[in-house]
């Protein structure tokens, strides 16, 4: 019998958050502890706390166990989302928004609960699950989230500034007019200039990713982005950035720009 087959006969009938948790908290446990995946995860993200060393498979598996379980009481589903939350782990964090990447919500939700989230977030994977099921997924339906995340640039948390990114790579799910996709392509470009120079690590690694996914929606702009940063004589470090996200151009594009970090 599979771990998650033993997941949902454990579950109390009603979706009773604290004996809901327990279960689940047990399943962590049967689940996790592999020494070696928990030291590769302590590596790959540091600051991701207390952790049971769950791949996101079987985390993924264990939401949905728990969501088919309570599927006609949206409100428990939620309470037990936010329960899981509150506990702090790796694994609880993950929980909670891979459950509320799958109940629906409106956009004003879930962009409520994941600016309330945001400041509890202290590493890179909680911070992009939590901008794929709720800030991100907001924007993708509500382009007005868009004015915000301008704010969010120079806040002195990091992971505040890399979901100010992270958030609009979800446009990819959007489904706005070619002139509203394309305004909003250009805002991130923009917010992407503000962070360029960003001496955080991650917020760089945000940069990288945010405008390759501009130039798979909007190659020319991607480019023009990345030959007007060439050409303004970037540091080392920005160099470094605009290399990488150059990788999604074409041979030659990508080619020519080389050539202009080299001036």
């Amino acid at each position: 019998m599979s771990e998650m087959s033993v997941l949902a006969r454990k579950l109390p009938e009603v979706p009773d958050p604290d004996k809901v948790i327990q279960v689940i908290e047990e399943t962590f446990v049967s689940l996790g502890g592999n020494p070696d995946y928990l030291a590769g995860m302590q590596t790959a993200v540091p600051g991701a706390g207390k952790l049971f060393g769950v791949k996101v498979p079987l985390l993924r598996k264990l939401c949905k166990e728990v969501i088919q379980q309570y599927k006609k009481e949206k409100e428990g589903i939620a309470k037990i989302a936010e329960e899981c939350w509150s506990r702090g782990s790796r694994e609880h964090q993950l929980v909670a928004l891979f459950i509320f990447a799958e109940i629906k919500l409106s956009p004003s939700e879930r962009w409520a609960i994941g600016v309330r989230y945001l400041p509890d977030v202290g590493n890179w994977e909680s911070c992009d699950q939590l901008c794929m099921a709720l800030l991100g997924q907001a924007l993708a339906e509500e382009p007005r989230f868009m004015d915000p995340l301008e704010t969010w640039l120079k806040d002195p948390n990091p992971w505040v500034r890399r979901a100010a990114l992270v958030a609009p790579v979800y446009l990819r799910r959007a489904k706005y007019p070619p002139e509203l996709a394309e305004e909003l392509d250009r805002r991130t470009l923009a917010m992407a200039s503000a962070l360029l120079k960003d001496e955080e690590k991650y917020i760089r690694k945000a940069v990288d990713w945010t405008i390759r996914e501009v130039i798979e929606r909007h190659y020319h702009l991607g480019l023009e982005w990345l030959r007007t940063e060439a050409r303004l004589n970037p540091s080392k470090i920005s160099r470094s950035t605009l290399r990488l996200a150059s990788k999604k151009l074409s041979d030659k594009d990508q080619e020519d720009l080389l050539s202009l970090l080299e001036e």
